[in-house]
């Protein structure tokens, strides 16, 4: 219990370093970046929060993500690229995304919920270990029926623990796949400019692989699909984010430099699952 408290006090105290030392972020000031400091300043006035402070990553991958626990440490990290890439009214939609994760508090259960996944880890690693030690035989007569022993208990533990794992695992995607619907509704309501994240979305995708750790992968405004299944996704995938947007928020998508999508006979199945509001708002 002793190792489990002194990790979490060390990763609730420290995550933000551990952080910016794993994606190599630095402190990003006003002189440096007017822009994103200014847009991020206006968000924050209009919505009466604590300004979070700036860092970027000096990469051309196209990403973002908030981090912090509480008002006094809330980050938001750019990287150079989204920067560079994206005009104004798409960085401000980018921006605003993460705010709105500061403001709905997901940047605290996530981190959290990190902590928590790496203490069953932890907590199992010293469970298996005990099952060894105690097991282990003293006299050759009883070391065949020893082995046995540990091994069934070994086995045991290990299946108890997977299971917890895996089930926090993919609760915790669960809750992160809706957090950024709910993000990105969030951004809609602080600039009022769905279109613009319809096009921030349509520019990051395919450009948006951090090289980072995947818990920090997970934080980002895009999170390239790895999974083979949805459920092992931390994100939506960006079609279904736009989909969102221009079902619910009104957006519209840029046709000025591609073909309009073909309209498709909708099916009952279709009418159904468009009926279900991935913001958890009703239509209309």
């Amino acid at each position: 219990l002793l190792g489990v408290g002194t990790w979490f006090a060390i990763a609730f105290v420290g995550h933000q370093s551990m952080i910016d030392m794993a994606t190599k972020a630095r402190p990003l000031t006003q002189s440096q970046a007017p822009r994103p400091y200014k847009m991020l300043e206006n968000l924050c006035i209009s919505r009466g929060m604590t300004m979070p402070r700036l860092k970027i990553i000096e990469t051309e991958v196209m990403n973002a993500y908030a981090s912090g626990i509480r008002d006094k440490n809330y980050t938001i990290t750019l990287t150079r690229g989204l920067m560079d890439n994206l005009d104004d009214e798409e960085l401000e939609a980018v921006i605003a995304h993460e705010l709105s994760h500061i403001k709905n508090r997901d940047v605290r259960m996530l981190i959290i919920a990190v902590i928590f996944v790496g203490i069953i880890s932890f907590f199992g690693e010293i469970v298996v270990r005990g099952v060894f030690r105690t097991n282990m035989p003293r006299t050759n007569r009883s070391r065949r029926g020893g082995e046995v022993n540990a091994a069934v208990l070994i086995m045991i533990a290990v299946a108890i623990i997977a299971i917890a794992y895996g089930l926090a695992m993919l609760i915790r995607f669960a809750l992160s796949r809706k957090r950024e619907f709910l993000a990105d509704a969030g951004s809609v309501e602080l600039t009022k400019n769905p279109d613009a994240m319809i096009r921030a979305l349509e520019k990051i995708s395919g450009r948006a692989k951090l090289n980072a750790p995947a818990e920090i992968r997970e934080m980002a405004f895009e999170n390239p699909k790895t999974g083979i299944m949805d459920m092992f996704a931390t994100h939506p995938p960006i079609e279904k984010r736009i989909a969102a947007l221009e079902e619910f928020a009104g957006g519209r998508r840029d046709t000025r430099s591609r073909p309009t999508r073909p309209t498709i006979e909708t099916s009952p199945q279709v009418e159904t699952a468009k009926a279900r509001n991935p913001w958890g708002r009703p239509r209309g």
